[in-house]
């Protein structure tokens, strides 16, 4: 661990050797970072994938420079069938940690297969479309779309939710399970898939209970195991049936028996036609087992291809714009624009400036920051300006909450006019808040001592 200020490698101490920085609270938010990313890192590899994303936001709220966690997060969002998300977390782990960070050979995957992103396109427009079709409650359509976008991406948890919802709802309780343990098979800790299976199996007992007949072939409760990376949803049979199960076993045991006496008698004229029947059943078995091996192979590549495409897809539309929304560069395009139509009209300028976060200008080119600074700095001032007007208009109308908001955003603008903090005081003693009142007076004699706004300040402090 290197230390925050100096960047020197840190000892058992809780201070930096080499520049003297306490670092106390900074180990133990790095190590509460780990804590999560190892406690993700463990649901992850018993696909408790939900509590896993759980965990791994918290480490990236302690540490958001935590790479090895942000690319995990990604690969379990990726999992989930989620690659938009998955794609975010990896650009977002690779501009912290531009060299040697795995999240580019992951990048790399998706970008090098360009029918992916007409799959992730396909994919967003055929659930959005299953999604109107639920509001429009033609139930029908939306189960056929969503079939289309599951036979696509495989993985689409909350695909197979609300399939196995539109199952309920049309009373189809068989398929709805099934559903739902596709789901489960995928993450096995999903406490909505776990809700949505304990209603059906409640549904079910309703109607056997009301009809005395029953209407479902599925077993009412699972367990699950993990067997490698594999989690196995095993049945659990009621009583009565293991019972009827054990006669029908001990039955199936006799008449085994006997064949295997009669077969006993007779082993001089029986033994070749079974060694010919055991060679011809392993041959064909054997055979059928390398088919059905390299055909699952075949359709699990195809499918991997396809969910990469369809993650690329829906990535490329949201940097792009193409999905709708507009970024961080179209609000800095339509400020610029409209300070070359009006450069006065400075409002209209800053209220698109809101809309660029700074942590998005910590992570964006030089070149924007560049320009968001030389608008805000132009436009900054004049809004200000404008602002201040705003405030006095309201402060004579006695309207002093529209007073103490137009004072506010002017000082956001301009934090060296001492002038604008004083009578954004005076408006809170007005308003009756004379506690905010003595903080914002306290805040200009801390923030312009020896000036007569400071010593006008002191004489209204009511404390």
């Amino acid at each position: 661990m290197n230390c925050y200020h100096c960047g020197n490698r840190l000892s058992a101490e809780d201070f930096c050797t080499s520049c003297g920085a306490d670092v106390g609270v900074y180990k133990k938010i790095m190590a509460m970072s780990n804590y999560y990313y190892n406690d993700g890192l463990a649901k992850a590899n018993v696909r408790d994938l939900s509590g896993a994303v759980i965990s791994l936001r918290q480490s990236l709220k302690y540490n958001k420079r935590n790479s090895q966690a942000r690319n995990l997060l990604g690969l379990v969002y990726f999992e989930m069938g989620e690659a938009v998300l998955a794609l975010s977390e990896w650009i977002i782990s690779r501009n912290f940690e531009p060299s040697k960070n795995i999240a580019d050979e992951y990048i790399s995957i998706l970008h090098s297969s360009p029918t992916k992103l007409e799959n992730i396109d396909q994919t967003l427009k055929k659930y959005n479309q299953a999604l109107q079709y639920c509001y429009q409650d033609s139930k029908d359509l939306a189960i056929i779309q969503l079939k289309k976008v599951l036979s696509i991406n495989r993985n689409l948890i909350s695909g197979y939710q609300l399939l196995g919802l539109l199952y309920i709802c049309t009373g189809d309780y068989d398929n709805a399970k099934r559903t739902l343990f596709r789901a489960l098979s995928i993450d096995a800790g999903n406490t909505t898939t776990l809700g949505y299976i304990k209603e059906v199996n409640n549904l079910i007992r309703e109607q056997e209970e009301k009809t005395g007949k029953k209407i479902s072939t599925l077993p009412m409760e699972t367990i699950s195991y993990q067997n490698g990376n594999e989690v196995i949803i095993q049945p659990v049979y009621e009583k009565e049936k293991v019972g009827f199960s054990s006669i029908i076993n001990i039955i199936i045991g006799l008449l085994v028996g006997v064949a295997i006496c009669w077969f006993l008698v007779m082993p001089a004229k029986m033994a070749g036609q079974t060694q010919l029947n055991d060679a011809k059943f392993k041959e064909v078995s054997e055979e059928l087992a390398a088919e059905q091996a390299s055909k699952q192979e075949i359709e699990k590549a195809l499918s991997d291809k396809q969910n990469q495409m369809d993650e690329l897809q829906r990535a490329y539309d949201d940097i792009t714009g193409a999905s709708g929304r507009k970024t961080e560069h179209d609000y800095l395009m339509d400020a610029a624009s409209a300070y070359v139509d009006d450069p006065t009209d400075s409002v209209t300028i800053m209220e698109d400036m809101d809309h660029i976060s700074e942590e998005y200008l910590e992570t964006t080119t030089d070149s924007f920051r560049n320009l968001y600074a030389a608008l805000k700095n132009d436009a900054g001032m004049l809004a200000a300006g404008e602002y201040i007007e705003e405030a006095k208009s309201a402060v004579k109308a006695n309207d002093y909450n529209a007073a103490i908001e137009a004072y506010t955003k002017a000082w956001l603008l301009d934090k060296s006019n001492s002038d604008v903090l004083m009578n954004l005081a005076h408006c809170y003693r007005q308003s009756g808040d004379t506690k905010k009142a003595d903080e914002l007076y306290q805040q200009v004699i801390d923030s312009f001592p020896d000036t007569q706004n400071a010593l006008d300040a002191a004489d209204y402090i009511t404390g």
